[in-house]
Order: structure tokens, then sequence, then C-alpha cells
């Protein structure tokens, strides 16, 4: 009888313990990167939260808009530039605004994200009538 209520006292403290770890995902402090972002988007839950998680999504987007503005520049400097009679060349002015054209898609989404968490702060600090 002992070591039944023994074996099921170690069953359950390696439950609480292998479970809190799983199934607790906490909100970080800073987001610094997109791993700590997918971790703040499971955790989030308060006001400061949602506007940790916008801020760094405008960040982000603010960055990834100034490297589409260096691939039009150079896209624009290979427009003016002498012929590339290889069109398919990475260096070609239509590569460039390609890429181009993906940052800044993928800066849109990321201010998508952002307004959609401002306005998730906004209503989690609301009282409940």
């Amino acid at each position: 009888m002992m070591q039944k209520r023994t074996i099921c006292q170690t069953i359950l403290m390696m439950t609480l313990a292998l479970g809190s770890t799983a199934w607790g995902a906490r909100m970080p402090q800073t987001i610094n990167n997109d791993r700590d972002l997918k971790s703040a988007l499971k955790s989030a839950k308060t006001p400061q939260d949602h506007q940790l998680i916008a801020a760094y999504c405008k960040a982000k987007a603010d960055g990834l808009d100034a490297q589409a503005a260096g691939y039009e520049s150079a896209a624009e400097s290979y427009r003016n530039g002498p012929v590339v009679k290889n069109i398919t060349a990475p260096n070609t002015a239509a590569r460039y605004d390609s890429l181009a054209k993906g940052l800044r898609s993928e800066a849109q989404s990321n201010r998508q994200l952002a307004a959609l968490h401002e306005q998730m702060a906004r209503d989690a600090a609301q009282p409940i009538k």
C-alpha cells in the first residue's frame, strides 16, 4: 500500500512539473526576434502584452520598408545604368523590384498585425460591462 502511494505521488509530481513547462507559455519581457514574437502571441493577455507585440511588429515593418527602399534604389540604378544582356541575372532591376515588392508586402502584414494588437490592447483595457 505504501509503495503504491509513493508511485502515485511520484507520477503526480512528474505530471505537475512537466505539465507546467509544456502548458505554461510565458509572455517574454521583451521581443527581440520572431521566436519571442511567437511565444508572445501565444501568451498575451494584458494590454501591455499586446502593446509590446504591436511595437515589435511596427519596428519590424519599418526595417522591412528600409530594406525595400534599398532594393528599389538598386533597381533604379540598374535601369539607368548600362544594359544587362542576361535578364535572369540576380542583379537585374526586375529582380530587385520583385524583392522590394515582397518586403513591402511583409511590412504591410506586420503593420496589420500591429494594428490588430493595438485594438486588442484597447479592448482589454476597457472594463467588462
